[in-house]
């Protein structure tokens, strides 16, 4: 079965077959810049108090902020799963409202499937927080967060509960009632989860486990808790008051409490030296988070500025950080006295400050590949450019119609295009340029059968398909994969903005693809119609696919190689169209979506004490990282070619941040030897035998030059480019 075949699967996999698409009159053309219908009321900010954390001047210049409505025409419409309105908040839902958020669980269905806060997985109930410290279950092909229903925070009296801000380390949930009202802060890294009271209650806690001591000796208002499950908690209060044991596994307060209760898990049992680190830190409450990137051609300095209320001073503020950070961070102040607690991520460790800041080295990059091409090279590179090109089909009616496949073919044809204007061929270049041209006129007017529309209810761009049919084009209109869709298109037009420039700047093409760039890309608040970048994930260092579809594991992310493309391609398309603010940026978000990818993907990268052994002995990627799992599998299929094959491809010269020689060369004869041997396809064959080209390009290049049956987003010319440059 084709590659493709393969990989369509996951359509069916995930929701069911995709309904027919109903014939479309073709709807108007894009307007050319400048011709944006500007009679839209200006955007409100927000009030004050309901601000984003982050909603500071923002210096970084967006791609566009013209309105899509006006550029698009007709191409608009109104997704069939519209915002919860019930659990999102007026002050969010006055801006676009994230799809791909790590705590989007929040505000889709009921709102109550859980969100990973870390080290704490939490559920937010119409009349509870249930917290979780979980614990490890560890399988060949798996490692998981057992849930239990460690503690509970009853807020009773509510109605339900809504996300009214956020920013990109927290989301801030509000329950309201007639009696009672309580904001929970949930914050990326914090060992503490807060409840804050606004108005007196009679403060209830109950637990799954049997509750074997409570010690009130630590000062009014704090209490240690020793369950039977062998976990020791600290919960302090500001109102200073008792908590009482009620029952075998409840505890109630000795008079009403306002104002913030806080838990805490001793991660070292009853060690002191925990206790009293976590103590310090009681009355020093993180509310959100502020991150500033700045980037140059050599490096990019990320900067975390945590946002802190109470009355404890910024300086005594516990984060913890995960794994990736650990490396990286600069000056830090450990507090190691806390202890490490587990996550499916592997430990964190707790940091003592209210300011964050690490260096990302920025490694060279561009349209070619890390060497230069040699005589002989490139002589067999004018065979395959010309062969390749020459096949590509002038009827666009015979590629694929869904985003995601077309984006593979006409990047495909781009790269081909890229190759020969490197080698000399400029009847191939063009050629293959002029087919690119021709594929993508339908896409840019909306004249396809599948054409996008900007989605008027989440603020994106989706195919027509998607917006009714949640199981159409890989969840397309849920917002599932953005980026791997788009970064493809991207990745064509910097390549058509380099070879032929003056292309991309007739009426409407440019902003059509500013558009794409916009809707997975977005690097500015200034821009009212897409999302702050989409799908990245600031806390973990990398993307995040699944939109808005909700799961028990929270959010998850399978390819990485296909982010790293997605910013590599926007990273191209803004530096070729002279946008160098934005390039810099997406360079440094590049980059730390690489070096995050062989921390948590790669097993023995950089790192190999993320997984527990039984798990991280048995193969040598993640196939599909949550945010609370670790799983050896795809979403199409469980074969060892798959698993690992998504993992690599497309081969781009960006694939050389990714795969470094120690790693393959290590895994080869343990693994990818092997995997290559048994696979079923010839394409897969070839996605996992070039991962060698960067130990042995000769002995790469012998087990590849036959190959007739490439990936649909490869060919024979980007085969034997990328042995022979990286």
């Amino acid at each position: 079965m084709p590659l493709s075949e393969r990989i369509r699967k996951l359509a069916e996999n995930f929701s069911g077959p995709s309904a027919e698409h109903s014939e479309q009159q073709t709807p108007p053309a894009l307007l050319p810049r400048g011709e944006a219908d500007s009679s839209e009321p200006p955007h409100q900010p927000l009030p004050a108090a309901v601000k984003r954390h982050s909603d500071a001047a923002d210096p970084r210049l967006p791609w566009s902020v013209s309105d899509p409505r006006a550029l698009l025409g007709g191409r608009v419409g109104t997704n069939s799963y519209p915002v919860n309105r019930q659990l999102v908040g007026a002050s969010v839902a006055c801006k676009p409202v994230p799809t791909n958020a790590w705590w989007q669980n929040l505000v889709l269905e009921q709102g109550d499937h859980p969100v990973v806060t870390t080290p704490y997985i939490v559920k937010c109930l119409d009349s509870a927080v249930v917290v979780c410290a979980p614990k490890p279950l560890v399988q060949e092909t798996y490692v998981n967060s057992i849930w239990c229903d460690d503690w509970r925070v009853h807020i009773e009296g509510c109605s339900g509960h809504s996300v009214t801000a956020f920013d990109s380390l927290s989301a801030t949930v509000e329950y309201r009632g007639e009696t009672t009202a309580a904001t929970v802060p949930l914050v990326r890294g914090a060992p503490y989860i807060t409840v804050v009271f606004d108005s007196p209650a009679l403060l209830s806690l109950s637990t799954v486990h049997a509750i074997i001591g409570v010690d009130g000796s630590h000062g009014l208002g704090s209490t240690v808790v020793r369950l039977n499950s062998g976990s020791t908690w600290l919960v302090t209060c500001d109102s200073p008051v008792e908590l009482q044991q009620n029952g075998m596994s409840a505890l109630v307060s000795s008079a009403p409490v306002v104002g913030a209760v806080r838990l805490a898990l001793v991660s070292d049992g009853e060690s002191p030296q925990a206790l009293a680190a976590l103590l310090s830190a009681k009355d020093t409450i993180p509310v959100g988070g502020a991150i500033d990137v700045t980037s140059n051609d050599d490096e990019a300095v990320f900067t975390v500025d945590w946002i802190t209320q109470g009355s404890g001073p910024s300086d005594r503020l516990l984060m913890c950080a995960l794994p990736h950070h650990q490396m990286a961070l600069t000056d830090a102040c450990w507090a190691d006295d806390v202890g490490k607690y587990w996550t499916s991520m592997g430990h964190v460790r707790a940091i003592q400050g209210s300011q964050w800041r690490w260096t990302e080295t920025i490694e060279p990059l561009g349209f070619s590949g890390q060497n230069r091409l040699s005589a002989e090279d490139r002589a067999v590179l004018l065979e395959f450019v010309h062969a390749d090109a020459s096949s590509l089909p002038e009827d666009c009616s015979v590629l694929p119609q869904d985003p995601y496949f077309f984006g593979k073919a006409v990047a495909r044809a781009m790269r081909i295009a890229l190759i020969a204007d490197e080698v000399g061929d400029a009847a191939s270049c063009g050629l293959a340029v002029e087919r690119a041209k021709s594929w993508l006129a339908p896409w840019v007017d909306g004249s396809n059968s599948d054409f996008l529309v900007y989605d008027d209810e989440w603020k994106g761009m989706v195919s027509t398909r998607g917006m009714t049919d949640p199981a159409a084009d890989f969840g397309q209109g849920r917002y599932n994969d953005h980026h791997f869709h788009y970064g493809y298109f991207i990745y064509a037009a910097a390549a058509l903005a380099k070879l032929c420039p003056e292309w991309l700047e007739e009426p409407g093409r440019r902003e059509f693809f500013d558009l794409l760039a916009r809707d997975y890309c977005d690097i500015s608040d200034a821009d009212e119609h897409f999302p702050f970048m989409r799908c990245f994930e600031f806390y973990e260092g990398h993307s995040i696919a699944s939109g808005l579809f909700p799961f028990g594991d929270s959010r998850n992310q399978e390819s990485t190689s296909e982010a790293i493309n997605a910013y590599y391609a926007a990273f191209l398309y803004a530096q070729v169209t002279g946008r160098s603010q934005i390039a810099h940026y997406v360079r440094a978000i590049l980059q730390l979506e690489a070096r995050s990818s062989r921390v948590y993907w790669h097993l023995g990268d950089l790192t190999s004490d993320i997984y527990p052994d039984a798990f991280a002995k048995a193969q040598a990627v993640v196939g599909i990282l949550w945010s609370s799992k670790a799983d050896y599998t795809t979403w199409f299929g469980n074969n060892p070619e798959y698993i690992y094959g998504i993992q690599f491809l497309p081969y781009t010269p960006a694939m050389a941040l990714l795969l470094k020689r120690q790693w393959v060369a290590d895994i080869w004869p343990k693994f990818l030897e092997k995997v290559a041997r048994d696979s079923e396809t010839e394409s897969w064959r070839e996605m996992i035998n070039l991962t060698y080209a960067v130990v042995d390009k000769e002995a790469t290049k012998e087990r590849t030059i036959k190959v007739t049956e490439h990936d649909d987003g490869n060919s024979a010319s980007n085969s034997y480019y990328w042995i022979a440059t990286v």
